[in-house]
């Protein structure tokens, strides 16, 4: 049974290449299925967007899951952009927001903590 739910956003995809951290979470998801990446398609798209080549390298990840773009994530998308929330930011919170929906709490799992304060979301350090 998967007991944790790990949203990544696109700061931790890029970091993906190189940050130790990150590199340790792919391999425990590899290693214990009651672990569960998920990583938002405009996280991904807006990880693309600034390092060519890494949605391929995420699709061929089987560990990490996408969360659809849906009518409800979009309209969290847009009131949060009104806020200044970068939109792969804004994809993030909505999951992690709507996953426990689906049986288990979720956090997300980042290397921008900051950007998370006062979202109401519980969030994972990646950096320490």
């Amino acid at each position: 049974m998967i007991q944790h739910h790990l949203v990544l956003d696109a700061p931790t995809l890029l970091a993906l290449s190189g940050n130790r951290q990150v590199s340790a979470l792919i391999h425990r998801a590899h290693f214990e299925p009651e672990t569960r990446l998920w990583a938002p398609v405009l996280s991904i798209l807006e990880a693309d967007a600034e390092h060519l080549g890494i949605a391929e390298h995420i699709g061929q990840l089987d560990v990490i899951h996408t969360v659809d773009l849906d009518y409800p994530a979009m309209l969290t998308v847009t009131q949060l952009r009104r806020d200044g929330v970068p939109p792969g930011i804004a994809a993030t919170v909505h999951a992690v927001r709507h996953l426990p929906e689906w049986g288990a709490d979720a956090l997300v799992a980042t290397v921008t903590p900051k950007a998370y304060e006062g979202r109401g979301v519980p969030v994972l350090d990646l950096t320490r």
